[in-house]
């Protein structure tokens, strides 16, 4: 180390926002080591942050190097994103075109970085580091410091230690949780099991962050009481609400589904976690929704991921919870369409959900008996179908059952689009082959488009109990600093995997799989020239 060189550790805490807060600062220089500490009666948990900065760079002199540790991304992205040149250029404005907060601070901050060279250095909260460590340590005493002063129940050369435990046990630890994208069955009930599981048995308060992303940005969020989950195990949708249009980083009025232009809202989002004390954020949601939590990672966040979608069709966990409800859903209504078929001798196609993966059309399929099997990993072909059904009209079978994934599309074409607008979605398969159907046979055919049925109502005790399971494992790798992880099922383990394994590709069905070879030894097809029986 450099005779100019410097080491510092800051960190702030606060039991409520605002409330009395503290700060801290280890400032190494050699084999010199200084600490210093302060506290606020009514402050935020972001202003104790910037407090402990300022201080600590107030401490070296100009024209040092100094490498700053804060466990606030927020503030170390503030310097290493560009976003300070960005509000000095609005007049001192955020990307909302608010003021922004704390600006006597981040002023000062400015002035005195500039008077040395500052290495921003991002470090987790509650890690290793017994360092970072100290730091949090002098911010809580600092508030029990405070309080005691406050009520005149010690003097300023008092010896403080830990002796305010009625004051820190309010500096609870605090996790944030958000669901993204489409809802499904299990949502609320791993939302329980994050409360109560740090709520029981760590002493952390949990954040909730209102429809999605876009309760980040826009700091929609609140407390989830252990009250506030009771009863909702067996509830579908999410009591956060949840949102698929609204990306931090490309924020549009109105969702993404429109023309305007976005502008990147992440700082803002960045800077409700920090103002809100999260130490790490739970983002329950599928392919799209981790991608975005996996950017936030990147940017320094403490991310835990839980897989969240109808369609299973992430790669990294065997199952994913919402689907066996949406399945569930799919083969009672398979059930009941099949006697509807049988009395006035159609063909019926059935169109299910899942994208560009086949797995509700698969398994509701089979458990539903249908007699034809239409997923996007096999490309079908009219003449087969049709061969199919004739098949089974010559063995005394009049009626035909027919189960499409919304992604199936015929071999050497695209899937069908449904456009709105600027809006396109996939939709129309069950309609396209049922026209098709009865243009080539003269047999009558309906379709029957599920949609947001598989979506909707009472989780399956399965999914309650993996959800739980997820949810459960989330908080425990909280707890453990275990961070930039997805929650993942491996044969019946739950486990984890890295956040950017979990969000590479697309798991889809495997025509060489097991499941589809059963399918076809009882007499499926699958529309396309694949085995004996397809």
């Amino acid at each position: 180390m450099a005779a100019d060189d410097y080491i510092i550790y800051t960190d702030g805490a606060c039991s409520g926002n605002p409330g009395p807060g503290g700060w801290g600062a280890v400032i190494m220089h050699g084999s010199d080591l200084q600490e210093i500490s302060g506290s606020a009666d009514k402050t935020t948990n972001q202003r104790m942050e910037l407090q402990a900065a300022v201080e600590a760079l107030r401490m070296v002199p100009p024209g040092s190097n100094v490498r700053l540790h804060s466990d606030s991304a927020y503030l170390v992205n503030c310097f290493n994103q560009g976003w300070m040149n960005n509000w000095q250029r609005n007049g001192w404005q955020t990307s909302k075109k608010q003021p922004v907060e704390n600006r006597d601070l981040w002023q000062q901050l400015l002035e005195l970085s500039e008077k040395n060279k500052v290495e921003w250095v991002k470090v987790k909260g509650h890690s290793n580091d017994q360092l970072n460590d100290r730091c949090d340590q002098l911010a809580r005493e600092a508030i029990c410091s405070g309080e005691k002063l406050k009520s005149g129940d010690i003097n300023s050369e008092t010896e403080v230690g830990l002796q305010c435990p009625e004051i820190i046990s309010r500096k609870t630890r605090r996790l944030g949780v958000l669901t993204g994208g489409g809802d499904c069955p299990g949502l609320n009930a791993v939302i329980r099991a994050v409360v109560k599981g740090a709520t029981y048995n760590y002493d952390t308060d949990v954040v909730g962050f209102n429809n999605g992303f876009k309760g980040l940005v826009e700091n929609d969020a609140a407390l989830i009481s252990d009250l506030a989950v009771s009863g909702i195990l067996n509830r579908g949708g999410t009591i956060l609400g949840t949102s698929n249009r609204d990306n931090p980083f490309d924020f549009r009025p109105g969702g993404s589904d429109y023309k305007n232009t976005g502008e990147d809202r992440s700082a803002d989002a960045l800077a409700n976690l920090d103002q809100w004390g999260i130490e790490a954020l739970v983002v329950i949601g599928g392919d799209g929704s981790l991608l975005l939590a996996h950017r936030f990672s990147e940017l320094g966040v403490p991310i835990l991921g839980i897989p969240k979608t109808i369609d299973n069709d992430l790669p990294a966990t065997d199952v994913t919870f919402g689907f066996d409800s949406a399945v569930t859903t799919a083969t009672e209504a398979i059930d009941k369409i099949h006697t509807t078929a049988e009395s006035h001798h159609r063909v019926m196609v059935v169109e299910v959900m899942g994208r560009y993966a086949g797995w509700i059309a698969l398994q509701a399929g089979m458990a539903g008996g249908g007699d034809i099997i239409l997923i996007p990993e096999l490309p079908f072909e009219y003449p087969v179908i049709i061969d199919k059904i004739m098949e089974r009209r010559r063995r005394g079978k009049k009626f035909s059952i027919i189960v499409a994934a919304e992604g199936a599309h015929p071999a050497g074409e695209e899937p069908v689009y449904q456009e709105k607008g600027e809006i396109k979605r996939l939709g129309g398969i069950g309609d396209l082959v049922a026209g098709e159907i009865e243009k080539r046979t003269e047999m009558e055919s309906r379709a029957t488009v599920l949609g947001h049925l598989q979506r909707g109502g009472s989780p399956t005790s399965y999914d309650r109990v993996l959800a739980t399971r997820f949810g459960v494992k989330a908080v425990e790798l909280f707890q453990a600093g275990q961070y930039d992880q997805m929650v993942c099922l491996r044969g019946n383990q739950i486990e984890s995997v890295p956040l950017a394994e979990a969000v590479k590709g697309t798991k889809r069905v495997d025509p060489d799989s097991e499941q589809v070879k059963a399918a076809i030894a009882v007499g499926t097809s699958f529309g396309c020239r694949l085995g004996e029986n397809c």
